[in-house]
């Protein structure tokens, strides 16, 4: 497991790197926000972006350079998030299609997706929109040839390796398979989203 950065300067103004999780890319990122030193800081599935002020490189690269990330503990049972789905119907628009696609019974469809472990891989499009790595490798469902104009917030969609999960109410090209009624958006919270990246989540048929 590598637990040193090497950052790479591909501009004036921005480093990247390479690690090997998400959950690394959000750790990283955290102490470079903490530090305040960069202008901002953007984490992906296994890299980071750093954009900065010209006279902070000498100070960000030597962060990185004496950074050491801990490896990735084992996630407990108890950290696990379980979210109820209702699969199908009016829930999820594009769940027949889907299984007919993946030559799947509606319940074989939903045993291989409830019964795996997804993990928050990162936030994206919108806000509080959740990419959860954990599909089965046959899984390879492209997004939608026309977009919805509005979709409620809770709805689950899967393209290509992710479920998506939609936090708020909004436009969105996935395919549906299903949706929530947790509460995926709380302003009462101090985080305000449900689902925050390197999260555990198994799905639950209800």
């Amino acid at each position: 497991m590598r637990t040193d950065l090497i950052p790479i300067r591909t501009a004036d103004d921005t480093f990247e790197l390479s690690v090997e999780t998400s959950q690394q890319a959000h750790l990283i990122a955290g102490a470079l926000r903490q530090a305040a030193l960069a202008e901002d800081v953007v984490a992906g599935l296994n890299s980071v972006a750093i954009h900065f002020a010209p006279h902070q490189a000498k100070a960000i690269e030597a962060l990185l350079l004496n950074q050491r990330l801990p490896k990735i503990s084992t996630v407990s049972a108890a950290e696990i998030d379980e979210i109820e789905v209702k699969y199908g119907g009016e829930h999820g628009p594009d769940f027949d299609a889907v299984c007919d696609t993946l030559n799947l019974s509606a319940a074989e469809f939903i045993e291989l997706h409830s019964d795996r472990l997804h993990t928050v891989e990162m936030i994206g499009f919108t806000p509080g929109f959740a990419y959860l790595s954990g599909l089965p490798d046959t899984f390879q469902i492209p997004r939608l040839a026309t977009p919805r104009p509005r979709l409620p917030a809770g709805s689950i969609g899967i393209s290509g390796a992710f479920t998506g999960i939609y936090a708020l109410d909004g436009p969105g090209g996935w395919p549906l398979i299903g949706r929530t009624r947790a509460k995926l958006f709380n302003l009462s919270r101090d985080e305000p989203f449900l689902l925050q990246p390197g999260q555990q989540v198994r799905f639950r048929s209800g």
